[in-house]
């Protein structure tokens, strides 16, 4: 039955072959920005959630 279905539904094939044309190439470029990234941006990153906390705790403990 669904044989049926998609040998009805012209050009259907082709939508397989384009989302994973767009699948590789969305992953491509996330892994190629990913190795692209500065080290000292990465440590930027990993410390910003630290950061955020102690300043809002200095702010509590000058007022």
């Amino acid at each position: 039955m669904l044989r049926d279905i998609y040998k009805s539904i012209g050009g259907f094939e082709s939508y397989g072959l384009i989302s994973m044309i767009i699948f590789v190439v969305f992953f491509a470029l996330l892994i190629l920005h990913t190795i692209s990234i500065r080290k000292k941006d990465v440590e930027d990153f990993s410390r910003m959630p630290l950061d955020d906390v102690s300043k809002e705790s200095d702010k509590f403990q000058d007022s």
